[in-house]
């Protein structure tokens, strides 16, 4: 499923996304990559969002202040 707190969308129609950007000097490799849903992959990419890793592995995005 997606990756974030608490979303149920289904792997198979989320979307990979890359902790550290190919672009600078990430690989491309599961220990690099995580599944979100179309809605917090947009998140992800949004500099008004923070995302936070937790204990559980999934991630939480909050509105930075």
């Amino acid at each position: 499923t997606c990756r974030a707190e608490g979303c149920t969308i289904p792997g198979t129609w989320a979307e990979a996304h890359h902790l550290m950007p190919w672009s600078h000097g990430g690989l491309t490799d599961l220990d690099n990559a995580l599944l979100l849903c179309s809605r917090h992959h947009h998140r992800a990419h949004d500099d008004t969002y923070d995302m936070t890793r937790l204990a559980s592995g999934d991630y939480r995005f909050h509105r930075r202040r």
